[in-house]
């Protein structure tokens, strides 16, 4: 049976063929895809007027919202034995995102309906470029290979979100699936229960990393001035290690910008290694892993959404063992990985 892709919206896999794109399909209101990294001018609210706030997300029933969401990645990967390979992948990935909100329950629950209006890529690689613009002409064969991106433009799912942030569910992501099948010329070669799985790739892998953009999780309690909490994750397993992640978060400020008030949040992310048994039992080195992170999160108190957000993650790996060598005995190889990767998230 032909095997399941799943579906990689944050970074798609390089060198899988070039393509030229050809005249973009003209919409009624055209929004830039060009990202805009600085912050954004505020005011400083001195008055003491905002001595403690409740942050909610508050989005209003029959409202729409647009965001431009920006993925920066810088990879640097080498290999080094008794010859050395060295890697450095580039890319820009960015979304835009019609945000259409259906209901409101009592308690605040937000029922809202996400489209994926345009996705735009550039990256280099190995001396290749590489660039898909969502409504251009594009063969048969990039279809397939772009399929990820395809499947999702202009095709909306529903979540229900809480006013902290927290994702509860989603909805309608079997006609994101439906589409990657039949791009990929799988429609008729999957079961029921394969179909599901790919579903569940999809929200749980694909879409809900890019809506916690949107909604970070806010914290229960009232806050105010140099407030501070954290949001550990579950370990995240790897082949030879498993980390746990802590977001940490601090209130820097409240400032005025434009009509609205915002709360300036300061975000950093700390993380924690533990060497497998996997490791131990293949005799792998893995030399101090680490997962940090800074950035900084404008909050929109007076519409209850987050205005603006640049935070940028930092990864770096090194791997060692032995391994048989071509000539027949046994060389030591080194694997180093350095990854940054800049999100920056704007109402538009």
């Amino acid at each position: 049976m032909k095997k399941l892709f799943v579906l990689t919206l944050l970074l798609l896999p390089l060198f899988i063929g070039c393509n030229k794109n050809e005249d973009p399909k003209k919409e009624g209101k055209t929004l830039s895809t060009a990202f805009d990294s600085s912050d954004i001018k505020t005011v400083p609210i001195t008055d003491g007027s905002f001595s403690s706030v409740d942050l909610k997300y508050s989005l209003k029933k029959g409202n729409d919202y647009q965001y431009r969401l920006t993925s920066i990645t810088d990879d640097n990967q080498s290999i080094k034995a008794d010859t050395s390979i060295a890697q450095i992948i580039k890319q820009t990935l960015t979304y835009l995102l019609k945000l259409s909100v259906k209901d409101v329950d009592k308690d605040g629950v937000m029922e809202i309906e996400f489209t994926f209006t345009s996705v735009k890529l550039d990256a280099s690689g190995n001396g290749k470029t590489f660039t898909y613009q969502s409504g251009s002409k594009l063969s048969a064969e990039d279809k397939k290979n772009y399929s990820d991106y395809e499947a999702i433009i202009n095709n909306p799912f529903t979540a229900r979100i809480s006013p902290k942030g927290d994702i509860l569910e989603f909805f309608r992501t079997d006609r994101i699936a439906n589409k990657i099948l039949e791009l990929k010329g799988l429609k008729d070669s999957v079961s029921l229960e394969e179909k599901k799985m790919l579903q569940q790739q999809i929200s749980e892998g694909a879409l809900r990393p890019l809506l916690t953009q949107v909604f970070r999780k806010l914290p229960d309690q009232q806050v105010k001035k140099d407030s501070v909490w954290s949001l550990t994750n579950p370990p995240a397993q790897l082949p030879f290690f498993e980390m746990t992640n802590t977001l940490k978060f601090k209130i820097t400020s409240f400032e005025k910008y434009k009509d609205d008030n915002l709360a300036v949040i300061d975000a950093g992310l700390a993380s924690q290694y533990k060497i497998s048994e996997r490791a131990k039992q293949a005799k792998v080195t893995v030399k101090s892993p680490s997962y940090t992170g800074e950035g900084k999160i404008y909050f929109n108190l007076s519409k209850g959404l987050v205005e603006r957000s640049k935070t940028n993650l930092y990864l770096t790996i090194e791997m060692s063992m032995n391994a048989p060598s071509r000539t027949g005995g046994m060389q030591k190889v080194t694997q180093r990985q350095y990854t940054k990767t800049t999100n920056i998230l704007e109402l538009l």
